[in-house]
């Protein structure tokens, strides 16, 4: 009775609750709940169920129901890797996206660097963040653009 208390309370229209877990715990039996599992509780994957769009002050509440749900909820299968998964995707698809000249017309120098200083900061957190979780020391290289390129000066590469 303690998993459906947890759906409920995530399709409650105030929204109180913006994700869900579905575990598996055997063949054909799943575990529903409103906190993250741990990794010990992962055996393969896991279904995370998030609301599109969290509640706002002042806007009506939103009704998740059978018709509604397509357009209110995503599904999102994790696994024990999740944090490996998401540094590749971001290494390589969102870096080479972000990095190319032509995304970037338009933008000013000073916007694309702050964007990119950014988005390594963030890749580097993310690879330290991978080597805590597993009880070893990873330390992030410097990204290639910062000790290859002609046009940064010295002083930024220091």
């Amino acid at each position: 009775m303690k998993f459906r208390k947890a759906i409920e309370d995530f399709l409650r229209p105030e929204g109180l609750y913006t994700f869900m877990f579905a575990i598996p715990t055997g063949a054909e039996s799943l575990q529903f709940t409103l906190e993250p599992p741990t990794v010990d509780k992962i055996k393969k994957k896991v279904l995370l169920v998030l609301r599109t769009k969290p509640p706002n002050k002042g806007e009506p509440p939103v009704t998740i129901d059978h018709e509604s749900i397509e357009k209110e909820v995503i599904f999102m299968e994790m696994n024990k890797q999740i944090l490996e998964n998401l540094y590749l995707v971001c290494q390589e698809v969102y870096m080479p996206v972000m990095s190319n000249p032509l995304n970037m017309a338009g933008w000013s120098d000073l916007v694309s660097k702050d964007l990119m200083d950014k988005f390594h900061g963030f890749l580097a957190h993310t690879y330290v963040t991978i080597g805590q979780v597993k009880g070893r020391t990873l330390l992030p290289l410097p990204p290639n653009d910062v000790t290859s390129s002609e046009k940064t000066s010295s002083k930024d590469k220091s």
